[in-house]
């Protein structure tokens, strides 16, 4: 009886150790197959609406506890609320976690390549090589609650900037989005401009909480937004011009 015993308080947790390991490979695996099917389905077509998304290719990795996506010469197009958009970068990964809450670190090394429509209808167009060049998303029952972004040494032959932040949350009652962006070390042209800091909320947001879900396209919902009273509130001292450099994708 006490050999039984023994054989059992030296087999038992070996064995429990080996079943939490294969159920946690199968877990990956299932969850990797499904994410490359999704990457599959999602190439060359709308993963929003309006929102295109097309690469020349994509690793998928991160066993056994995350999900990761390197993908290379990675595009991104849609509509804006003032006319197309695009944005190109040489190499981009994201990491989720198989498991907790939902959220998606990225990152982009290479050449950066960013095209906007003005309100004015003119196009613009930059390109910079980043010294890192991270952000985060997380999202809720409710759509996108979070989402950061962090570029240090972003530089170009016009211009330069040591830090650049940009930081958006949803308040917990859903009804305003809080954004932030900073910039330091800028210098534009040959001028150093040093510091720059601006702080706004975007009241009654409700209308923008489809887009935030993925379930409407940008230009839809900032109309939305702006015909049921939608309004934006700065702080950073900088005056009116500022406030409209800072949201000029809504207005």
């Amino acid at each position: 009886m006490f050999k039984y015993s023994s054989r059992f308080w030296l087999y038992a947790p070996i064995s429990a150790f080996l079943l939490l390991a294969a159920a946690a490979m199968i877990h990956w695996w299932v969850l990797a197959q499904a994410f490359e099917k999704k990457l599959a389905a999602l190439k060359g077509h709308e993963a929003i609406p309006g929102v295109t998304l097309d690469w020349s290719s994509v690793a998928v990795g991160g066993f056994p506890f995350r999900l990761d996506a390197d993908f290379t010469n990675l595009h991104i197009q849609g509509a804006g609320a003032h006319g197309p958009f695009g944005w190109a970068s040489e190499k981009f990964a994201l990491h989720t976690l198989t498991y907790g809450r939902r959220q998606i670190v990225y990152e982009a090394a290479g050449r950066q390549t960013l095209n906007w429509t003005a309100a004015s209808g003119n196009a613009h167009s930059i390109s910079f090589l980043p010294g890192t060049m991270r952000g985060s998303s997380i999202q809720d029952a409710k759509g996108l609650s979070r989402l950061d972004l962090d570029v240090v040494d972003v530089g170009d032959k016009d211009f330069a900037i040591g830090r650049f932040q940009f930081h958006m949350r949803r308040n917990r009652d859903g009804r305003d989005l809080d954004l932030m962006l900073r910039t330091d070390g800028l210098a534009l042209l040959g001028l150093k401009a040093g510091s720059l800091q601006l702080y706004a909320t975007l009241q009654q947001a409700d209308a923008l909480m489809p887009l935030m879900r993925g379930e409407t396209s940008w230009p839809e919902a900032v109309a939305k937004w702006r015909s049921e009273g939608g309004s934006a509130k700065l702080s950073g001292g900088l005056g009116d011009r500022a406030l409209q450099l800072f949201l000029s994708p809504l207005y």
